[in-house]
């Protein structure tokens, strides 16, 4: 079963290779972080977030035109993948650009990596814009590639991080 959930997750990141949606992904990994935490120790606003990931979650949605069926609850927080996130955010907001792709070249799973995180890194959602966290939210499940991370059955760890107008989210396993 988990291998085929795990095929499930590389054929959406693979669809949305192309899109401003797209995510890290990687077949190593698989069962979370030793780091992870309750998500009720997550600070404030990634909280406030997975409030709404998991609102969105609980439900089955059409994403675009890809049916998406309602997905487990995020559970926890990684603070590496806040740390990475938080990294990616900031490195936009430094240099004024917008993409998965870092200023040094690091795509989400090596910026995961880079701090340390052993689990599957699922998906990574940008958003380039100042909104509320219901703007941003509804934009992403606007979007087929954002909404398909949004619902990515993998995802069980969540981190947030935003910097000047830009938003990163990164959910692992």
């Amino acid at each position: 079963m988990l291998v085929m959930n795990k095929m499930k997750a590389a054929l959406v990141l693979a669809m949305m290779t192309g899109l401003s949606a797209c995510g890290g992904g990687s077949d190593e990994g698989g069962g979370g972080d030793p780091a992870d935490v309750p998500l009720s120790a997550a600070p404030a606003l990634v909280q406030q977030y997975a409030g709404l990931f998991n609102s969105a979650r609980a439900q089955a949605r059409t994403c675009g035109s890809v049916s998406a069926p309602a997905v487990p609850a995020l559970e926890k927080w990684n603070p590496k993948m806040q740390q990475a996130a938080q990294k990616h955010a900031d490195d936009m907001a430094r240099n004024n650009f917008f993409s998965h792709t870092g200023s040094d070249g690091s795509d989400a799973d090596s910026r995961n990596k880079s701090f340390g995180y052993q689990g599957l890194t699922v998906v990574e959602n940008a958003a380039g814009g100042r909104g509320s966290p219901q703007a941003i939210m509804n934009a992403w499940m606007q979007s087929q590639g954002h909404c398909l991370g949004i619902m990515a059955e993998l995802a069980r760890s969540v981190a947030l991080a935003q910097s000047g107008k830009y938003t990163v989210m990164v959910f692992g396993d």
